[in-house]
């Protein structure tokens, strides 16, 4: 029953990302026609710091405290919780505030100066509002943290829209409209926090110490927030390193300032398309990790060989799927939201970190089970330095490509030594025929969507977009006639895929 339960919240949290990550995704496409390439590429500069906030309040921290107290927390100790993460928090906050102008002069950018600090406010609200999510997740109630999710994002979206339509009617630069724009995290943050406070999740109680915390659950909590965030920043990471560093070699490639903004700027679409890719993935990690811990501390390694094989499969599957999908839907997908096509080589590579990403993640989920924090902290790093190696030597060569093929090659790193360390730890089931399978399917979803946009014509952004509309429904009727035609994904393991219960009803009735 607490399985079941547990997978039904995959379904509830899936549901809150999908419509939060439509909503991010939505806005860019108003943000980028109206204020332009520079005007993405501005936000973008500075959209990594948000996102770090935004992972910390939305998985980093729930999790950790879901992990280490679970049903046994107290009211006083997750008070005590709260008002040492919120502490670090505003750490982090003064730190980003006063360290602004330095950091918009490493990006080259003085202009950013005021983004970065707005950006800085978000920290005042986070761990609060993390630790609040993580007190109603520890009790299995995923309604109100998906809830506050979506009340986050409608009013971050709302209030950026309307910067759009000031930016439209007004002389505002780039730069006052993306300040403006940036700052409505930082309230979406607190609405959503408000909101989880107005349902009255446990009474406040203010202790600094607390006597029955052992340090080493201090230690725990800590390590795990780290982890927990590595394992979704890893696209944020990468992006802060291109922030830093992709101006000043587009500059070296020959690039005039103006010029060297405006293709960060479409390098920067890249960032919507990817983030759909992950949703279900980021979902299901989430939940994998208490399922996977309650098995390992029973000692039932079987049914953690069968959980580890399923998220594998599912997670390759969908984000192989979504991949793929990108990259043969990109072309359409550019101009019908972004105006033109352009810069397609570079955008198409830049989907396959989709597939790393969900590998990456679904591994780090295993792996963390295990305590193996130092090899993921490592593999990090390591994929870390290679991409800023790779910019450094590839973007003053080649251009931005430069960019997408450094993300990929060190993502593809970093992935790489996570699955070697997991085939160590557990036993995958006939993976060859599954990989054989999968790339059957995705041959047939490449080849139904080419027809699809081959039959139908492209004349205008409404036609392109009934047109990308149908080519998409083409290739996910693929997919699932693949699993289920080709038996790609087991009934045991669609059973634990969101929504999957019903694709196993599916595949029954066929019988």
């Amino acid at each position: 029953m607490k399985r079941k339960s547990a997978f039904n919240g995959v379904v509830i949290l899936t549901l809150a990302l999908i419509a939060v990550k439509i909503l991010s995704a939505i806005y860019r496409v108003p943000y980028q026609n109206v204020l332009g390439d520079a005007g993405l590429y501005a936000y973008q500069q500075v959209y990594p710091f948000l996102s770090l906030a935004t992972i910390l309040s939305m998985n980093a921290i729930p999790s950790a405290v879901t992990q280490n107290f679970g049903e046994h927390w107290t009211a006083k100790r997750i008070s005590q919780v709260m008002i040492w993460i919120q502490a670090a928090c505003f750490v982090i906050f003064l730190v980003v505030f006063t360290g602004a102008p330095l950091i918009a002069r490493i990006m080259g950018d003085m202009h950013l100066t005021p983004m970065i600090r707005m950006a800085s406010c978000s920290f005042l609200v986070v761990g609060i509002l993390g630790v609040l999510r993580g007190s109603y997740q520890s009790r299995q109630q995923m309604e109100l943290p998906a809830y506050s999710q979506v009340i986050e994002q409608i009013v971050r979206v709302g209030i950026i829209l309307v910067m759009i339509i000031i930016f439209a009617i007004s002389d505002w630069t780039i730069y006052q409209i993306g300040k403006w724009s940036i700052l409505a995290s930082a309230l979406g943050f607190l609405a959503a926090a408000l909101y989880l406070m107005w349902q009255r999740p446990f009474q406040f109680q203010w202790h600094w110490r607390d006597k029955e915390t052992d340090w080493r659950v201090w230690r725990r909590l800590t390590a795990a927030i780290i982890i927990f965030a590595a394992s979704h920043l890893i696209v944020t990471t990468w992006q802060l390193m291109d922030s830093f560093s992709v101006i000043r070699e587009l500059q070296h490639y020959g690039l005039p300032f103006k010029e060297a903004i405006v293709e960060k700027g479409i390098y920067d679409r890249g960032a919507s398309f990817i983030q759909i890719g992950l949703i279900v993935t980021t979902t299901f990690c989430f939940v994998l990790i208490p399922l996977l811990t309650n098995a390992f501390q029973e000692g039932r390694f079987e049914r953690m060989n069968r959980y580890a094989n399923a998220s594998l499969k599912i997670t390759v599957t969908i984000s192989v799927a979504a991949g793929v999908g990108l990259m043969n839907l990109l072309p359409l997908m550019n101009r019908v939201f972004f105006k033109n096509d352009v810069l397609t080589a570079t955008l198409v590579i830049y989907m396959l970190t989709v597939i790393c990403v969900s590998l990456i993640m679904i591994n780090i989920a295993l792996l963390e089970v295990r305590q193996q924090s130092r090899l993921i902290l490592i593999a990090f790093a390591s994929g870390a330095v290679l991409k800023l190696i790779i910019n450094v030597l590839l973007i003053p060569r080649i251009g931005i490509i430069g960019a997408s093929i450094s993300t990929v090659s060190s993502l593809c790193l970093f992935a790489g030594v996570l699955q070697w360390r997991t085939f160590q730890f557990y036993r995958f089931r006939h993976l060859r025929t599954f990989v054989l399978k999968l790339i059957v399917s995705m041959l047939g979803m490449t080849c139904a969507v080419q027809v699809v946009m081959w039959i139908l014509p492209t004349a205008g952004r409404l036609i392109g977009m009934l047109e990308l509309l149908v080519a998409a429904l083409a290739g996910v009727g693929v997919v699932i006639a693949a699993i289920a035609g080709l038996n790609l994904l087991t009934y045991r393991e669609l059973q634990h895929m969101p929504f999957g219960d019903k694709l196993y009803h599916f595949k029954k009735g066929r019988k």
